[in-house]
């Protein structure tokens, strides 16, 4: 399996990284800040912009998959990443001939807001706001997209161990996250790499956290 991942610098970007290597997975890690990798010896590094479709689909070019992981900066968490890089990662996998994507997201984005309680979903409505409505222009373009897409929509990221059961569902069947979905960023990496060739997850909003599973989930991640 060879993998192309956005967001390879980030906390759960290097979870990935991490996790896909144990696997045995070839990785190319698609960076701004070559710098910032820890595990550069190990897998393919290669710098570019988020506009530069060209580099980015040379990068894609015999992956499998593409795995995103891409996050703003808390300094400016409302700014306009997903609206603007999104069109141009579809255009580059075109280019590249993949159609897997696996996208990080977030428990509140759009539609998954139905599948909140309180007191989390006042701040999927509050402080959040911004953050998620950029989230949902960029997800918005791959329904119109030929690509074999999920978004997965975990609650907030921790770093704790991976959980031998995260709880994930599909959220159009929707069930509701716990009011206070903590999520191990070592659980969203496992379910991620997880969901890579399971189809039954394709073109559908996955919504998760680490609370342990109940009976008849979606998708039973000891079982992908």
């Amino acid at each position: 399996m060879k993998l192309c991942i956005l967001g390879a610098t980030g906390r759960t970007g290097e979870e990935l990284v991490l996790q896909a290597l144990e696997k045995d997975y070839s990785v190319v890690a698609y960076v701004r800040h070559p710098k910032k990798l820890t595990k550069r010896r190990q897998i393919t590094m290669v710098t570019g912009e988020l506009n530069d479709i060209t580099k980015m689909a040379s990068a894609m070019k015999g992956c499998d998959a593409v795995l995103m992981a891409l996050g703003n900066p808390v300094s400016n968490s409302s700014g306009n990443l997903f609206s603007l890089a999104m069109p141009n990662i579809i255009e580059a996998m075109d280019k590249a001939g993949i159609k897997r994507l696996i996208s990080l997201s977030a428990l509140g984005v759009g539609a998954t807001y139905h599948n909140t309680r309180y007191p989390y979903r006042m701040g999927a409505r509050g402080f959040l706001k911004g953050n998620f409505a950029d989230h949902e222009a960029g997800e918005t373009q791959l329904s119109a997209s030929v690509l074999d897409w999920t978004t997965v929509h975990p609650g907030p990221l921790f770093n704790g161990k991976r959980s031998a059961k995260p709880l994930v569902r599909d959220a159009a069947l929707g069930d509701k996250m716990p009011g206070v979905p903590r999520t191990n960023r070592a659980d969203v990496a496992q379910v991620m790499l997880q969901i890579i060739n399971d189809s039954k997850t394709y073109r559908k909003q996955l919504i998760m956290c680490s609370k342990q599973d109940q009976p008849t989930p979606l998708v039973k991640t000891g079982n992908l």
